[in-house]
């Protein structure tokens, strides 16, 4: 059996171990990929992405990995997960190389084998090569042959090379960090021709988030596309920036009640936070609500004549403002580049639930300075040209680190596939 399995995250690097133990044939294209991990690393338990297989493995070695306190994703890495992978390399493939391509060796995407499987062939994964690494490998490797290179050759030799291996199995265990667009639908109009600087994607996203807590600048009003996970930490994130009352943030959501799958699934630590952040918006818009009446009551009490001469008491927005069961359908940005304007637009047959007074209009503008897109995420983009259901290529969706559970549930995953590779390679199998 010759597997191969794409990406770095803790999953990718687990499921290594355990397919080297089963004596399989792999490869592990770990190249470099966003490591989300650490910004959830408060969540997760001290013996986070840790299983019994690693200790095994790390104990044989020599070493231990027991921390003694919180989870720290660096400490993680140095002691648990860099010497494991140091193994694997001594035993098995272990590249660095990105993937630019996963395909069948002969087959094309939809063809049909007469009673035959489409497992009957080979998976073909391209990947780039540095040259001057694959020239190092070579003077290391096979010193006879690196000596018959010219060094004309060697010179020639500055862009990346492609290269090309086959396999039984594709695992594909990346980790999910893009968001493609503001629109749930596929794209918005105008999307393209917004500045990057102000329109972040996924955990880019995150990373803006980071920025405007540690210095929000000038930015005041901002634009939250999504309520799952993702979106969920991006909040709670804001929430010191949230306390300004200079700052309001429009959370834009397709569910009829944002948040409520996340506050359902997630981890402890996680809802708490988030709940508290509604909980003091929704606090103080309610008391500012109650003082508006009050004034207004007094302002009513007024004879006609002081009335002319003493505004009228402006009625309140929230500060965190939602518009459930919307859409995001246009991104606009006006010459000076200062603020974008996001289109929003709610189908009569979708509910909008939370702030149900946002519904009326079927179409509605805003305004911010940045916009955070924090919808479904997606792995960064492959080149894939597979039947819908490829018999051999398993594809993984990994639960983000504020989910209760989130490593177990993973595991549970990987388990689940090797029952199915299992299953292919046992002698009753019919493919």
């Amino acid at each position: 059996m010759k597997l191969a399995i794409l990406g770095s995250s803790p999953i990718a690097l687990e499921a290594a171990l355990r397919f080297h133990l089963h004596g399989a044939s792999l490869t592990w294209f770990n190249f470099d990929e966003i490591e989300y991990e650490h910004y959830f690393q408060k969540y997760l338990p001290k013996d986070g992405y840790v299983s019994e297989t690693g200790l095994i493995f790390l104990k044989e070695m020599g070493l231990n990995y027991s921390p003694a306190h919180a989870f720290d994703y660096q400490s993680w890495k140095q002691n648990y997960a860099l010497p494991l992978t140091e193994f694997l390399k001594a035993q098995q493939k272990v590249r660095p190389h990105e993937v630019v391509s996963v395909s069948k060796r002969f087959l094309a995407a939809n063809e049909v084998l007469e009673k035959k499987s489409r497992f009957l062939d080979l998976f073909r994964i391209i990947f780039q090569v540095n040259p001057q690494e694959f020239i190092q490998e070579q003077k290391e490797s096979n010193p006879e042959t690196f000596e018959r290179l010219s060094k004309e050759l060697v010179d020639s030799l500055q862009m990346n090379l492609e290269m090309y291996e086959d396999f039984d199995l594709v695992l594909d265990l990346r980790r999910a960090t893009d968001a493609r667009s503001v629109s749930v639908t596929g794209r918005a109009l105008g999307e393209g021709r917004v500045s990057k600087d102000q329109l972040k994607y996924g955990f880019e996203a995150l990373k803006l988030a980071q920025e405007i807590a540690a210095d929000a600048k000038d930015m005041r009003e901002m634009a939250l596309i999504g309520s799952g996970e993702l979106a969920a930490e991006i909040a709670v994130t804001l929430t010191d920036w949230l306390r300004d009352e200079r700052s309001r943030l429009f959370i834009v959501s397709q569910e009829a009640w944002p948040f409520q799958k996340f506050l359902e699934q997630g981890e402890v630590q996680a809802v708490k936070e988030l709940n508290q952040l509604f909980e003091f918006m929704n606090g103080e818009f309610l008391k500012e609500v109650n003082d508006f009446h009050g004034k207004l009551r007094e302002w009513q009490a007024l004879d006609d004549f002081v009335q002319a001469k003493i505004q009228k008491p402006v009625e309140p927005i929230p500060r965190l403002v939602f518009f459930s069961g919307h859409n995001a359908t246009a991104v606009d940005q006006l010459i000076d580049k200062r603020r974008l304007f996001l289109t929003l637009e709610k189908p009569d047959f979708r509910e909008g639930l939370r702030q149900p007074e946002n519904n009326p209009l079927e179409l509605k503008t805003i305004g911010v300075d940045r916009i955070m897109v924090a919808n479904k995420l997606h792995k960064p983009k492959l080149d894939i040209h597979l039947d819908q259901k490829e018999v051999g290529h398993f594809d993984f969706e990994m639960n983000l680190p504020n989910i209760s559970g989130s490593w177990s549930k993973d595991l549970e995953k990987l388990k689940g596939i090797e029952n199915e590779i299992f299953k292919l390679f046992s002698p009753a199998g019919a493919h």
